[in-house]
């Protein structure tokens, strides 16, 4: 299962792109939910395109709108567009036949604009409550994942800070206080003047 080790890896890898963005929660919701309706209609190869051509007047990140088409992708692209098929031919009947292999966007005009009708009013109707979702997962992810980062951030700064009081600490007790004045044995002039007092200022006065 080597690929599906190495999709793991590019979820990963384009979700942590994602959440890193300087962008604002709203725009990584945006842009990501206008890829993923782009993704559900049946323009390939010019989705990535597309989305971000659309992305701009909505004011969505660009980059999460070229990452939100890849909801159809090589390894999931036949069962949904052929759930397309299914809901389009609810709306519009057709008598195309679904072609696996036929996915292209010049290969479905080429079929018959009915056929391509049916497919593209089936992305948009699975693409809008898809787009709807993506936005509201994404918003709150978004703001969760930055809220979680900034606990964590402040947690280790809190810690570095701890941690430097401390050392301050420990080194300051290590420190001497100072050297200590000797004790003399002589009583000093302060000393003298207070018995002269208690004596009615007649210091050694024999009478």
């Amino acid at each position: 299962m080597e690929w599906w080790g190495r999709l793991r890896r590019f979820v990963r890898f384009q979700y942590l792109r994602l959440m890193r963005q300087s962008a604002s929660a709203h725009s990584l919701a945006m842009g990501l939910a206008v890829g993923v309706f782009v993704g559900f209609l049946p323009i390939i190869p010019v989705q990535m395109a597309a989305a971000v051509a659309l992305a701009f007047p909505v004011r969505g990140n660009k980059a999460a709108a070229a990452l939100g088409t890849w909801v159809s992708n090589p390894v999931n692209v036949v069962p949904m567009y052929a759930l397309m098929y299914w809901v389009g031919g609810l709306f519009v009947p057709t008598d195309a036949t679904f072609d696996p292999a036929r996915l292209d966007m010049r290969d479905m005009l080429a079929t018959g604009a009915d056929f391509f009708l049916v497919m593209f009013l089936g992305g948009v109707v699975l693409g809008i409550p898809a787009a709807l979702i993506t936005y509201v997962l994404t918003f709150r992810g978004v703001n969760a994942y930055r809220q979680r980062r900034t606990i964590k951030l402040l947690r280790a700064w809190q810690a570095r800070r701890d941690a430097q009081l401390a050392q301050s600490g420990q080194s300051g007790q290590s420190e001497p206080a100072g050297p200590v004045a000797p004790l003399s044995s002589q009583p000093s002039q302060t000393d003298r003047t207070v018995d002269a007092g208690a004596t009615g200022g007649h210091d050694g006065d024999r009478s």
